[in-house]
């Protein structure tokens, strides 16, 4: 079944965030997941709120785990965390 990372963040420094999207865009490459959502229009409902939403799907849940588990995002991730604050959740599909 498919994969969806879904993540929820609110960028704190926007010079070192430009440091994290280039290298995750580096991770990115190597797993070519479908771009299904990017910021754009949201309303937060309920919950905390953040300023940027992003959903890709990946051919399983395993593919979005590997990515997520990768050398190259972990590295960029250390970037994010000094970066951004947020959530990142990973949702196996239905069929």
């Amino acid at each position: 079944m498919k994969g969806y990372l879904i993540a929820h963040f609110t960028v704190t420094d926007p010079q070192a965030f430009g440091h994290y999207v280039r290298a995750a865009d580096e991770a990115v490459k190597e797993f070519d997941p479908k771009i299904i959502a990017w910021s754009g229009q949201f309303e937060n409902l309920e919950g905390e709120h953040h300023e940027q939403h992003m959903i890709f799907e990946f051919k399983t849940y395993e593919d979005a785990k590997n990515f997520y588990e990768s050398p190259a995002y972990q590295a960029a991730k250390i970037i994010r965390l000094r970066s951004a604050t947020g959530t990142f959740t990973l949702v196996e599909g239905t069929e």
